[in-house]
C-alpha cells in the first residue's frame, strides 16, 4: 500500500491534506486501496469538475482510481460516495456498484473476506458484525 497522496491538481494546504487524511482512512476501512497501475490524470483539470479519473486523491468531486481489495476490481468512484451521509436522510457508506460483497445478504462473505484480508469491520456494517 502506498503513502497517502493528492492528485496533480491539488494544491498542499491545510484543507487539502486534512482531507486527504480523513479519504484516505475511509478507504482503507471500505476495503480499498489505490490502483497498482498509474492512472493517466487529465491535462488541464480544475478544481471544477472534470471527467477524468485521478491517481491520487483528488477532493469528493472527482472520480478516484481505486481497486476494491474484497473483488479485485478497479473502481472510480467519487469520494463523496464512500463519506457517511448525515441530515435528512442519514445512510452509512456503501460498497461500490457491482461488488459481489455488497449489501446484507452477503454480510456473511464480506466479513469472512475482511478477515481473510487482515483488515478491521467497518463498525458502521451491522450486518457484517452480526454474520
Amino acid at each position: 500500500m502506498t503513502a497517502p497522496f493528492l492528485s496533480s491538481f491539488l494544491r498542499a494546504n491545510p484543507r487539502n491534506l486534512d482531507s486527504l487524511k480523513a479519504a484516505w482512512a475511509r478507504m482503507l476501512e471500505l476495503g480499498y486501496t489505490t490502483r497498482t497501475e498509474p492512472v493517466a490524470e487529465p491535462d488541464n483539470c480544475t478544481r471544477t469538475r472534470c471527467a477524468g479519473v485521478h491517481e491520487g486523491y483528488p477532493g469528493s468531486e472527482h472520480r478516484w482510481a481505486l481497486r476494491c481489495l474484497l473483488c479485485s476490481v478497479d473502481i472510480e468512484i467519487f469520494y463523496s460516495h464512500m463519506r457517511e451521509r448525515t441530515g435528512k436522510n442519514p445512510a452509512p457508506p456503501r460498497r461500490h456498484k457491482g461488488c459481489k460483497f455488497s449489501g446484507p445478504s452477503r454480510a456473511q462473505a464480506r466479513a469472512a473476506r475482511y478477515a481473510e484480508l487482515g483488515l478491521d469491520l467497518p463498525a458502521w456494517d451491522a450486518d457484517a458484525h452480526a454474520a
